[in-house]
């Protein structure tokens, strides 16, 4: 099924969506496995993906050629090529251009951890970091992709969007559960995104982490839907009372509102020079 050439050329229309290649496919997820695995051997990489070694080989050689992977002793890592990929996307990237001196300032002024998260689907994708002196360590790293309903970013963007559209992502997607604390019943979801539509803020409370609290703004894009979010993040012994109550959420909105602000100016900027 996954191994020869008829693979490479092969096609195939899912019922579930437009027509695809199937060998790009297959390509994109061995991508994605070497990610994941951090790296493997032709071996591992055929039995975590199903398909035969003499396939993976291929796909292999083919990437290696395109400089997109590297090998060293058998064992095959992701090519340095994509670290040029990423800062392209970022420079291009109207969001991670508009905030990172707004990052910056959030976590020099708290201290914590202060993230930039832009939707995908129903994904947010972290975008760009910033660390104050207290800021925690986290596994989560940018280029990181997570549900939107588990964290204050995500949900920040889930409310402002039309509720058919949540639903729509939930029917899809469902709201896979991470920790305990995460939301995972669409009736508990609506709730909690009424009320943080009310208040313009978002809070998680260790729903992706355990021990880790954040608060969350949405950022609009130029035509008001809500693209993306920033937020400040903590551990819950310090994201208590007025802290995590008033004063970080008046920094979030301020930082976000600033942002809006760049985003609008750059594309002003760029429509002159057009």
């Amino acid at each position: 099924m996954c191994g020869g050439d008829a693979a490479i050329v092969m096609t195939e229309n899912s019922d579930d969506g437009p027509r695809t290649i199937q060998s790009v496919e297959k390509a994109c997820a061995i991508i994605r496995a070497l990610r994941e695995l951090d790296g493997a051997g032709i071996t591992e990489l055929a039995t975590h993906l199903d398909m035969s070694k003499g396939s993976v080989h291929t796909y292999l050689t083919t990437l290696k050629r395109n400089d997109l992977v590297t090998e060293s002793g058998g064992r095959y890592q992701l090519g340095l090529s994509f670290l040029d990929f990423g800062e392209y996307v970022k420079r291009q990237n109207l969001v991670y251009q508009s905030a990172q001196d707004s990052l910056d300032e959030m976590a020099t002024e708290t201290g914590e951890l202060a993230r930039l998260v832009m939707r995908e689907g129903a994904h947010g994708i972290y975008l760009a970091k910033a660390e104050g002196e207290n800021a925690i360590e986290t596994t989560v790293r940018p280029g990181q992709r997570e549900y939107l309903h588990c964290t204050s970013q995500g949900k920040a963007i889930l409310a402002h969007l039309p509720t058919s559209e949540v639903r729509r992502l939930i029917a899809e997607h469902g709201l896979p559960e991470r920790t305990a604390n995460t939301i995972t019943e669409a009736d508990e979801l609506f709730d909690e995104l009424e009320e943080i539509r009310s208040h313009g803020i978002a809070f998680s409370r260790s729903e992706l982490t355990r021990g880790l609290r954040c608060v969350a703004a949405p950022i609009y894009g130029t035509d008001g839907t809500p693209i993306a979010a920033i937020g400040i993040c903590g551990p819950t012994s310090r994201m208590q009372g007025d802290r995590f109550r008033e004063e970080y959420p008046k920094i979030v909105r301020d930082k976000a509102n600033v942002i809006e602000i760049n985003m609008q100016m750059a594309t002003k900027r760029h429509a002159e020079t057009s």
